[in-house]
């Protein structure tokens, strides 16, 4: 590296081409660090079926007399653009929240979760969550490892559940919250 800048000072012209080159291994090694820094937690890329369940009150279930109106996605193209949209949410910073109390009713659809698996009936690869009550944040658990709190709103300024449902090209039949 010396005797290279050594050269390039003697040349002008020389001393772009290095700093040139300098700056875009530079670049190319942020890029390189940055893809493998990804955040944990977000939805792996083997993810090729999701299932969205909506979840009220403080669980769901048929159990419970609650409807049940929870649908799968098996293209992997719409899974991956699900997961696109999850793994491009933003993390918030961490702290202290007031958020308004949570709902006490069980018919009221608190949150959405959403099941990713490589194949249908297959192993959990991640899960992740978006409320539609209290500080409406969003998670993502892969493995033993959560992300929270992100936001719900996305890039689009739509918030994540609409557009999770767009995506799927699904309508729940009752409004969130």
């Amino acid at each position: 590296m010396t005797d290279i800048a050594i050269r390039a000072a003697a040349r002008p012209g020389r001393r772009r081409l290095v700093y040139l080159c300098a700056a875009l291994a530079g670049v190319a090694a942020g890029l390189v660090i940055g893809l493998a820094a990804r955040a944990p937690g977000r939805i792996p890329p083997d993810a090729r079926v999701v299932t969205v369940t909506p979840v009220f009150d403080f669980g769901s279930g048929p159990s419970r007399g609650e409807p049940d109106h929870r649908f799968t996605v098996t293209n992997p193209a719409t899974v991956a653009r699900i997961a696109a949209l999850i793994d491009g949410l933003r993390q918030l910073p961490h702290g202290t929240y007031s958020c308004p109390s949570e709902a006490d009713t069980a018919t009221m659809l608190t949150s959405m979760q959403l099941t990713f698996r490589a194949v249908p009936g297959g192993p959990v690869v991640a899960t992740a969550g978006a409320d539609y009550v209290g500080c409406q944040f969003a998670w993502v658990t892969v493995g033993a490892q959560t992300v929270s709190p992100l936001d719900t709103n996305t890039d689009s300024g739509q918030p994540v559940q609409q557009q999770v449902l767009a995506i799927a090209g699904v309508r729940w039949p009752y409004p969130p919250g």
